[in-house]
């Protein structure tokens, strides 16, 4: 039998903040399961004040369904807005985020799926995209699922995990009996509509050095492109400068430092990466429209 984690309360999704707690992961996300885990299953409760979000990428597909509210999508260089009652699916590497409409809240159920486990019934699972959007007999019933999914309480059934091993296998049997919609033979390469791989190594590349000075031409020159074309490539695929990327992730790290070491201002500012105090709270008004500190009390208010 197939055991199902629960995860109550957890917000996985970058730079998230949730119950007073804030969540740092800038990174290529790895979802990890133990051997005998078909999914992960995540209730979310987010708010536009407090959710900052950064894009990311994982091998596992992944299923987002709206609970109430809305959420917006950047997905491979396009957004889409996802109403309540809806989802949306990431297929596997696809460059995303989830983030509430701005001004509101969003909850939701996010569903981390297993290739391990689908390889038990789908031997080149590898070698698959799924194509749920465009697949009628599939979507209704995905949706009905996720549905039922929602409304499990798990708080208060002991024998909540059962429902969800249904439902889950219920969403892989639909999944791979309909919308596969593409296979490649296992030595060859899916061609990606958008080439996300310099924005994705350059990514990675900024979120484990942006505690120091990244200028434009050691960036670029991480991905052999000129600083001029990087620039333009980067906010082309990732909808945000190189610029501003980089000044928002030193800005919700500091952030962090305050609510976790009780790092003072001044300290937060220059441990991870602004020039001064000066732009840290520059940065923040421009991004919450109040200082630091103001930010921190807000927070801790909640």
């Amino acid at each position: 039998m197939y055991i199902l984690i629960i995860i109550y309360n957890i917000i996985t999704v970058f730079s998230t903040f949730f119950q007073g707690e804030l969540c740092m992961n800038y990174k290529y996300e790895i979802i990890n399961y133990d051997k005998n885990l078909p999914a992960k299953i995540m209730y979310l409760d987010l708010s536009s004040e407090t959710h900052k979000t950064e894009l990311h990428w994982h091998r596992e597909p992944e299923i987002i369904y709206v609970v109430s509210g809305q959420a917006e999508c950047p997905q491979n260089g396009e957004t889409r807005t996802v109403e309540e009652g809806d989802f949306i699916f990431f297929n596997s590497e696809d460059v995303h985020l989830v983030r509430p409409v701005t001004g509101s809240r969003v909850k939701l159920v996010c569903v981390q799926l297993s290739f391990e486990y689908m390889r038990m019934f789908c031997k080149p699972i590898d070698s698959v995209i799924f194509d749920v959007n465009n697949r009628p007999e599939a979507k209704p019933a995905i949706i009905d699922v996720l549905q039922k999914i929602a409304a499990v309480d798990v708080e208060n059934d002991d024998y909540a995990s059962l429902l969800h091993i249904s439902y889950v296998n219920k969403i892989y049997y639909l999944l791979m009996k309909y919308c596969i919609c593409f296979r490649r033979a296992s030595n060859s390469v899916i061609i990606p509509k958008r080439d996300f791989s310099y924005a994705k190594t350059a990514i990675a590349y900024i979120n484990e050095n942006f505690k120091r000075e990244i200028p434009l031409d050691e960036i670029s020159s991480v991905v052999n492109l000129s600083p001029s074309y990087f620039s333009k490539y980067f906010k082309n695929v990732t909808q945000v400068s190189f610029s501003e990327y980089l000044a928002n992730l030193r800005l919700e790290n500091a952030i962090q430092d305050m609510l976790t070491k009780n790092s003072t201002v001044s300290a937060a500012a220059i441990e991870n990466g602004f020039a001064n105090v000066k732009s840290f709270i520059t940065q923040c008004k421009k991004v919450y429209d109040c200082t630091p500190a103001q930010y921190k009390k807000k927070l801790l208010n909640r």
